[in-house]
């Protein structure tokens, strides 16, 4: 058989796609309230994190911290939301890197705009998926 150019094109593109990470999406979401967070949470995400952080969630060198990767929980929600909404100063450490660059606050956020980004972040790049509402937002803002 003769290895032409678009062969090895092929062969390069499935050899690259087998090896890539089975990530998880929006799609494997089961609940459908949280899927409609989480939908929402993206665009938002995009729209006031991703900036920063990045669309995949891998932040910024040295800069940034990644939100992918760092095993978010439901257990984190209060501590992401106040960081959505009040932002971050000082050294914080991320995987074992150390991270002192402030992120800005968003008072302008409604706690169903923080749920629904909160509930993204943990859906998508946390161990599994976790509603979060904005009831809950209001008591972790308190």
């Amino acid at each position: 058989m003769r290895l032409t150019t678009a062969n090895f094109l092929v062969f390069c593109l499935i050899a690259w796609a087998c090896s890539q990470k089975n990530e998880k999406g929006i799609q494997d979401i089961k609940d459908l309230k949280t899927k409609q967070y989480a939908v929402a949470g993206q665009e938002l995400y995009v729209q006031h994190c991703a900036n920063c952080h990045q669309k995949e969630g891998t932040g910024l060198a040295q800069l940034i911290p990644p939100l992918k990767d760092v095993g978010y929980s439901a257990n984190d929600a209060p501590r992401i939301a106040r960081s959505i909404r009040y932002g971050v100063k000082g050294e914080i450490l991320v995987n074992g890197m150390k991270y002192n660059q402030p992120m800005p606050a968003n008072p302008q956020l409604k706690p169903l705009d923080i749920a629904k980004i909160t509930t993204y972040v943990i859906s998508i790049w946390g161990e599994q998926p976790a509603l979060v509402t904005a009831d809950e937002v209001n008591e972790y803002l308190k």
